[in-house]
């Protein structure tokens, strides 16, 4: 091996070290800012329950038969993120659809009232569709 050879590896070498260098300051650039992230959510989610406690408001289901297989829902939950989300993907999964449907945040909570019907035509008590959402809410 020559001068030049030699010279030559070193800096491939070293273009190869810088290269890699990069691709992990960017990875941990991404590390951290997914950390705070992580960090803001935990910290958002641990407010709104203290604000809900700090209020006095509690979760809650209630659960009214309208007609046959038709229900009228008043859910108080904890303000989550994509909660509204999980609780109507597991109802539609279970065979409800949501009708006519409102949602309201205030101080840490989540107040959805709505029409929900059997989508396959079975009938459902009350009390067994309530301890059904309490199911799901704990899971949320």
């Amino acid at each position: 091996m020559n001068k030049a050879t030699i010279i030559e590896d070193a800096i491939t070498y070293i273009k190869e070290l810088q290269k890699n260098v990069k691709d992990l300051s960017d990875q941990l650039l991404e590390m951290e800012a997914s950390s705070e992230e992580e960090a803001k959510q935990r910290s958002e989610t641990i407010d709104a329950a203290e604000e809900m406690n700090k209020c006095g408001i509690e979760e809650d289901v209630k659960v009214t038969n309208i007609d046959g297989n038709k229900f009228w829902l008043k859910i108080v939950i904890q303000k989550k993120r994509s909660s509204f989300t999980k609780l109507v993907e597991a109802m539609n999964f279970l065979g409800f659809e949501f009708t006519d449907t409102s949602v309201t945040t205030s101080k840490g909570a989540i107040l959805i009232t709505a029409c929900v019907e059997g989508i396959y035509g079975e009938n459902f008590a009350a009390a067994e569709t309530r301890e059904l959402l309490q199911e799901i809410i704990k899971g949320i």
